[in-house]
């Protein structure tokens, strides 16, 4: 069997890096994990191509040398993927979908002939044996949440060399928390499974085989979610880091409570870990009790990521507007809490309700799911699907005001001094500085110090990091250049979208109230006719 593997393409965000990559000379940031876990699942005897149409385009050549195209994707990827299956349709050829996509909302996705819900191991090599035998059902459902401890190592020999700026890796699946808005439960489950030292070892040293050299995304939702299964895997690959000499460094996403275990902390670093990424969400606690959040209310949040900071580890944060219990005050409390955080890196969006999490099912109880609104699953910058407490001409222009406060160049390059001076640099750069790094980082100076509109904020920074922190640098340097796409991305796509939503919103209520003063002037008109 000739088996393609599709990633569709998905929109510009703040996590795809895209005005940076150039620097790079990359042309995604990072690649289809997913994808290449399912290969790698296939039987040895199919011949495996994969298309990453975020990195490359989708021909109908490659299409119709296929026997079957394997598809998946988030929510957000829906438009390319939907465009996908109607091409392989037109084509005659199979599809199989599965990923996040297909588990939510297998109903959207009758341009597919087979659909696998839920994860890939116990379901993908069934699939593969009836499409063998051209006996394959419509629809395919886990039975039972996989043993990782079996997964194998997944195909990174298909990925376009040089065409990642950075690669992946998952330890773990699942979250012990409960977070309203999240799907992770959902999808995973709240009991985390885990590979093995050796299983992710393995990974590593096929990550390496490839020539890649450069950061590592740990995607697992919350890394921490196991700690006696991370306590056990960190010391591995500390030792695996000294015996290769890899140039690998890595970074995770993790729960708040991290900073409440210092020693887990100093592991991670140890192991060549130097950011995490924490949905920190709200500075607004109340917030934080309604969508069970109860783990980032134990203690001062700013401390927290303060603490963090000092230990070596920097940190990355995401948030969140539109909870029923925020207030008119929640847009200058977000933008001077980030500030005083000390998070160069900042992801705030407007609540959204995906669909099966307890948020979803209680707004839909009640009422409050946005009628002909999809849930994106990315940035999106007209209104989601929930309705909120505050009113949308509200949010929506507090929204912006928080995305253009964050991401003015004084305001962003002032963070990041704070950030360097609060950081202690511990191993900074587990990962060494290479011949590449400095390439990138001439390439960034040049489009940023020379031809960029905010140079003179830049080489401020720069000439401060040089004279106050000459050790810290080279991570100066890098988040100067990630800087120039959340800087180029807010203002030229970001602020003007959330612009035109803000106007359809007036304008739909001018077309309301003329409509109200229509209605209420033929009924005055009756009262008097009679």
């Amino acid at each position: 069997m000739r088996a393609l593997l599709v990633n569709p393409a998905g929109p510009d965000a703040y996590w795809t890096g895209r005005a940076s990559l150039p620097f790079a000379r990359r042309r995604a940031l990072l690649p289809p994990l997913g994808l290449i876990t399912v290969a790698a699942l296939l039987p040895p005897s199919w011949e495996c191509r994969l298309v990453d149409m975020n990195v490359e385009p989708l021909r109908d050549a490659d299409i119709a040398a296929a026997d079957v195209v394997l598809v998946t994707g988030m929510l957000v990827q829906r438009p390319s993927m939907q465009e996908v299956l109607g091409r392989c349709r037109a084509l005659g050829v199979r599809t199989l979908v599965g990923g996040p996509y297909a588990t939510a909302l297998p109903g959207e996705l009758e341009g597919a002939d087979h659909i696998v819900q839920g994860e890939a191991e116990d379901l993908v090599p069934r699939v593969a044996a009836a499409l063998e035998l051209r006996d394959a059902a419509r629809i395919y459902r886990e039975e039972r949440k996989p043993d990782l401890a079996a997964a194998p190592v997944p195909r990174y020999d298909l990925l376009a060399r040089r065409a990642y700026h950075q690669t992946a890796l998952q330890f773990s699946r699942g979250c012990p928390h409960s977070c309203e808005f999240c799907d992770i439960v959902a999808l995973f489950g709240h009991t985390p499974r885990v590979k093995t030292p050796a299983q992710v070892v393995a990974e590593l040293d096929a990550i390496r085989a490839t020539g890649f050299s450069g950061d590592v995304f740990f995607v697992d939702d919350n890394f921490i979610g196991n700690r006696r299964a991370v306590r056990s895997l960190l010391p591995v690959i500390s030792s695996w880091q000294r015996r290769t000499r890899a140039r690998l460094g890595f970074y995770t996403e993790a729960s708040m409570d991290l900073a409440d275990d210092p020693a887990l902390v100093d592991a991670m670093v140890d192991a060549g870990f130097s950011a995490v990424f924490l949905g920190i969400e709200t500075p607004n606690p109340d917030a934080l009790r309604e969508t069970g959040k109860r783990q980032n209310l134990n203690g001062d949040p700013i401390s927290r990521v303060h603490a963090l900071l000092a230990r070596g580890l920097d940190v990355w944060g995401g948030f969140i507007l539109g909870f029923d219990s925020d207030g008119p005050d929640i847009f200058d409390r977000m933008v001077e809490f980030v500030r005083r955080a000390s998070i160069p890196y900042a992801m705030v969006g407007m609540l959204g309700a995906p669909p099966g999490t307890a948020l979803w099912k209680r707004l839909k109880g009640e009422g409050r799911l946005r009628a002909g609104t999809a849930f994106e699953g990315g940035d999106q910058f007209g209104l989601t699907n929930v309705i909120s407490r505050l009113p949308a001409e509200q949010l929506v222009d507090g929204y912006r005001r928080v995305m253009d406060a964050l991401y003015a160049p004084d305001s962003y390059f002032q963070r990041c001094r704070d950030n360097l001076a609060r950081w202690s640099g511990r191993r900074a750069g587990a990962r060494p500085v290479s011949l590449a790094d400095l390439r990138a980082g001439l390439r960034a100076m040049i489009a940023q110090g020379v031809r960029g509109a905010y140079r003179g904020e830049y080489w401020r920074f720069l000439g401060w990091a040089a004279a106050h922190h000459p050790r810290k640098l080279a991570t100066a340097i890098r988040q100067a250049a990630a800087g120039h796409h959340y800087i180029t991305y807010t203002r030229e796509t970001v602020l003007p979208a959330l612009q035109r939503t803000r106007a359809e919103l007036a304008a739909a209520a001018a077309n309301a109230a003329a409509a109200a003063t229509a209605a209420a002037a033929l009924a005055a008109g009756r009262r008097c006719a009679r």
